[in-house]
C-alpha cells in the first residue's frame, strides 16, 4: 500500500506539472491588434510586427526601390570613353608613304607589326627613339609623333592604333554561374555588365541575377542584373574598369521556408523574378483548413540592424496577414518575398489543447497497469 500511495502521489504531481508546462509544438501567438504598434522581444530577439496592408506594402516597395539603386561611386563615368595605353600593349604605328618606318623590321607577310610598350611605359620608333605611351590615348601619341617626325619628314601622315590582340594591359575577371568563367581584356570598345556576361558565354540556369557582386578597389558592390535584362534598368549596366572582378552567384541560398500549419511544410529555391506570398502558399497547397489559425499567418524576415526614427534597430521584421479576410488574397499577391523568408502559420487553440492532451493521455493510461502490478506484488 505504501508503494501504491507513493505512485498515486507521483501521478498527481505529474498531472500538476503537465498542466503547468507549455503546449507542445511551435506557436507565435502575437496579438494582431498590436500590429505596427509594438516593439517586442521574444527569446532575446527584437522584432517589429507589421500588418500586411496597403500602407505597409507601399512602404516595403519604397525600401525595395532604394535597395536597387546603384552606388554613387559606380555612376561616375567619363563623358567620352577613351582607352589609355598600358604596359604590355602592342602599338601599331603607320606612316603613310614611308613603309620603312611603318614596318622597320622588314616583314614581308603583309601583316604590320607593332611595338610592345615596355615596363618603363615607352616603345621604340625610328628617329624618335623612345616614345611615351603608358597612360595616354592613341590620339595623344599620334599628335606627338607627327609633330616630332616633322623634323625629318615633310608633312608626315601618322596613324596610331592597337591591333585586336594588342590589348594586354587591362582586363576584368568573371566567375560563378557563367558558361566560360575567366579573364577578358578591356579594349577600345567600352565593356559593360551586359557585355561581360555575353563575353563569358552567358548565364547558367542556376545564376542568381539579383545579387551580382562587383569587387573594385577593395570594395564590394551588389548589382541587379535581373532589372537590367528584364526591366530595362540601364543604371545597372555599369562600365567595367581594369581589375574588376564580377561574380555571378548561384540561387542555392535563395530559399523560402514554410513552417507551421500549412499542407506541406517545406523549403524551395526561389525562381528567377518576383515571388509573392500568395504564390508561396498556393504552391504548398495552402494553409491547413483543419488545424490552422487563418488569422495568424506570419512572414519572418531577417532585417539589417539599422535604427529607425525612434532609434530602435530590430533584428527581425515580422509581417502579419489575416487570411480570413477576402481582401487578404490581394494583399498576399502584392507582398513580394525575399530570400531566406520564413512563412509560418499558427495552429488554432483547440489543436494546441488536443496536442497537449495527446501527450498526457498515454501516460495516464499506464497508471491502471502500474496499480495492478503493485497489487500483485503486495499479494492483494
Amino acid at each position: 500500500m505504501i508503494v501504491f500511495k507513493f505512485i498515486r502521489v507521483l501521478g498527481l504531481a505529474t498531472l500538476g506539472l503537465s498542466a503547468a508546462c507549455t503546449f507542445p509544438g511551435q506557436y507565435f501567438g502575437a496579438n494582431p491588434d498590436d500590429s505596427a504598434k509594438q516593439v517586442s522581444a521574444a527569446d532575446g530577439i527584437d522584432y517589429r510586427l507589421t500588418p500586411i496592408d496597403a500602407i505597409s506594402l507601399n512602404a516595403i516597395a519604397s525600401r525595395s526601390a532604394e535597395s536597387v539603386v546603384v552606388p554613387l561611386g559606380l555612376k561616375k563615368e567619363p563623358e567620352v570613353y577613351q582607352y589609355t595605353v598600358g604596359v604590355g600593349d602592342v602599338v601599331r604605328v603607320t606612316v603613310w608613304d614611308h613603309p620603312e618606318l611603318t614596318n622597320p623590321s622588314g616583314n614581308t607577310t603583309g601583316q604590320l607589326q607593332g611595338q610592345q610598350v615596355l615596363p618603363d611605359g615607352t616603345f621604340y620608333f625610328p628617329f624618335l627613339n623612345k616614345v611615351k605611351a603608358a597612360g595616354r590615348t592613341t590620339e595623344e601619341i599620334r599628335v606627338e609623333m607627327a609633330s616630332k617626325l616633322g623634323e625629318f619628314i615633310r608633312s608626315p601622315q601618322v596613324d596610331v592604333t592597337l591591333p585586336q590582340n594588342g590589348f594586354r594591359s587591362q582586363k576584368f575577371y568573371m566567375s560563378g554561374e557563367v558558361s566560360s568563367p575567366g579573364f577578358f581584356p578591356i579594349n577600345d570598345v567600352p565593356t559593360r555588365l551586359g557585355d561581360a556576361i555575353a563575353l563569358a558565354g552567358g548565364l547558367t540556369r542556376d545564376a542568381d541575377l539579383e545579387n551580382v557582386t562587383l569587387q573594385r578597389n577593395s570594395q564590394t558592390y551588389v548589382l541587379n542584373a535581373y532589372r537590367l535584362f528584364y526591366q530595362g534598368d540601364l543604371s545597372q549596366n555599369i562600365l567595367l574598369q581594369n581589375g574588376d572582378v564580377l561574380n555571378i552567384p548561384d540561387r542555392r541560398l535563395r530559399k523560402v521556408f514554410l513552417m507551421g500549419e500549412v499542407v506541406r511544410p517545406s523549403s524551395f529555391v526561389m525562381p528567377v523574378g518576383k515571388l509573392t506570398l500568395a504564390e508561396v502558399l498556393s504552391d504548398v497547397g495552402g494553409i491547413n483548413q483543419n488545424t490552422s489559425n487563418a488569422q495568424q499567418v506570419y512572414v519572418i524576415r531577417q532585417q539589417q540592424t539599422r535604427p529607425d526614427v525612434t532609434g530602435f534597430a530590430p533584428a527581425l521584421d515580422i509581417f502579419h496577414l489575416d487570411s480570413t479576410s477576402p481582401t487578404s488574397v490581394l494583399y498576399a499577391d502584392q507582398f513580394v518575398m525575399q530570400p531566406r523568408d520564413v512563412v509560418y502559420v499558427d495552429p488554432v487553440r483547440l489543436v494546441r489543447i488536443n496536442r497537449l492532451l495527446g501527450t498526457i493521455l498515454p501516460s495516464l493510461q499506464v497508471l491502471p497497469a502500474i496499480r495492478s502490478n503493485i497489487r500483485v506484488l503486495e499479494g492483494e
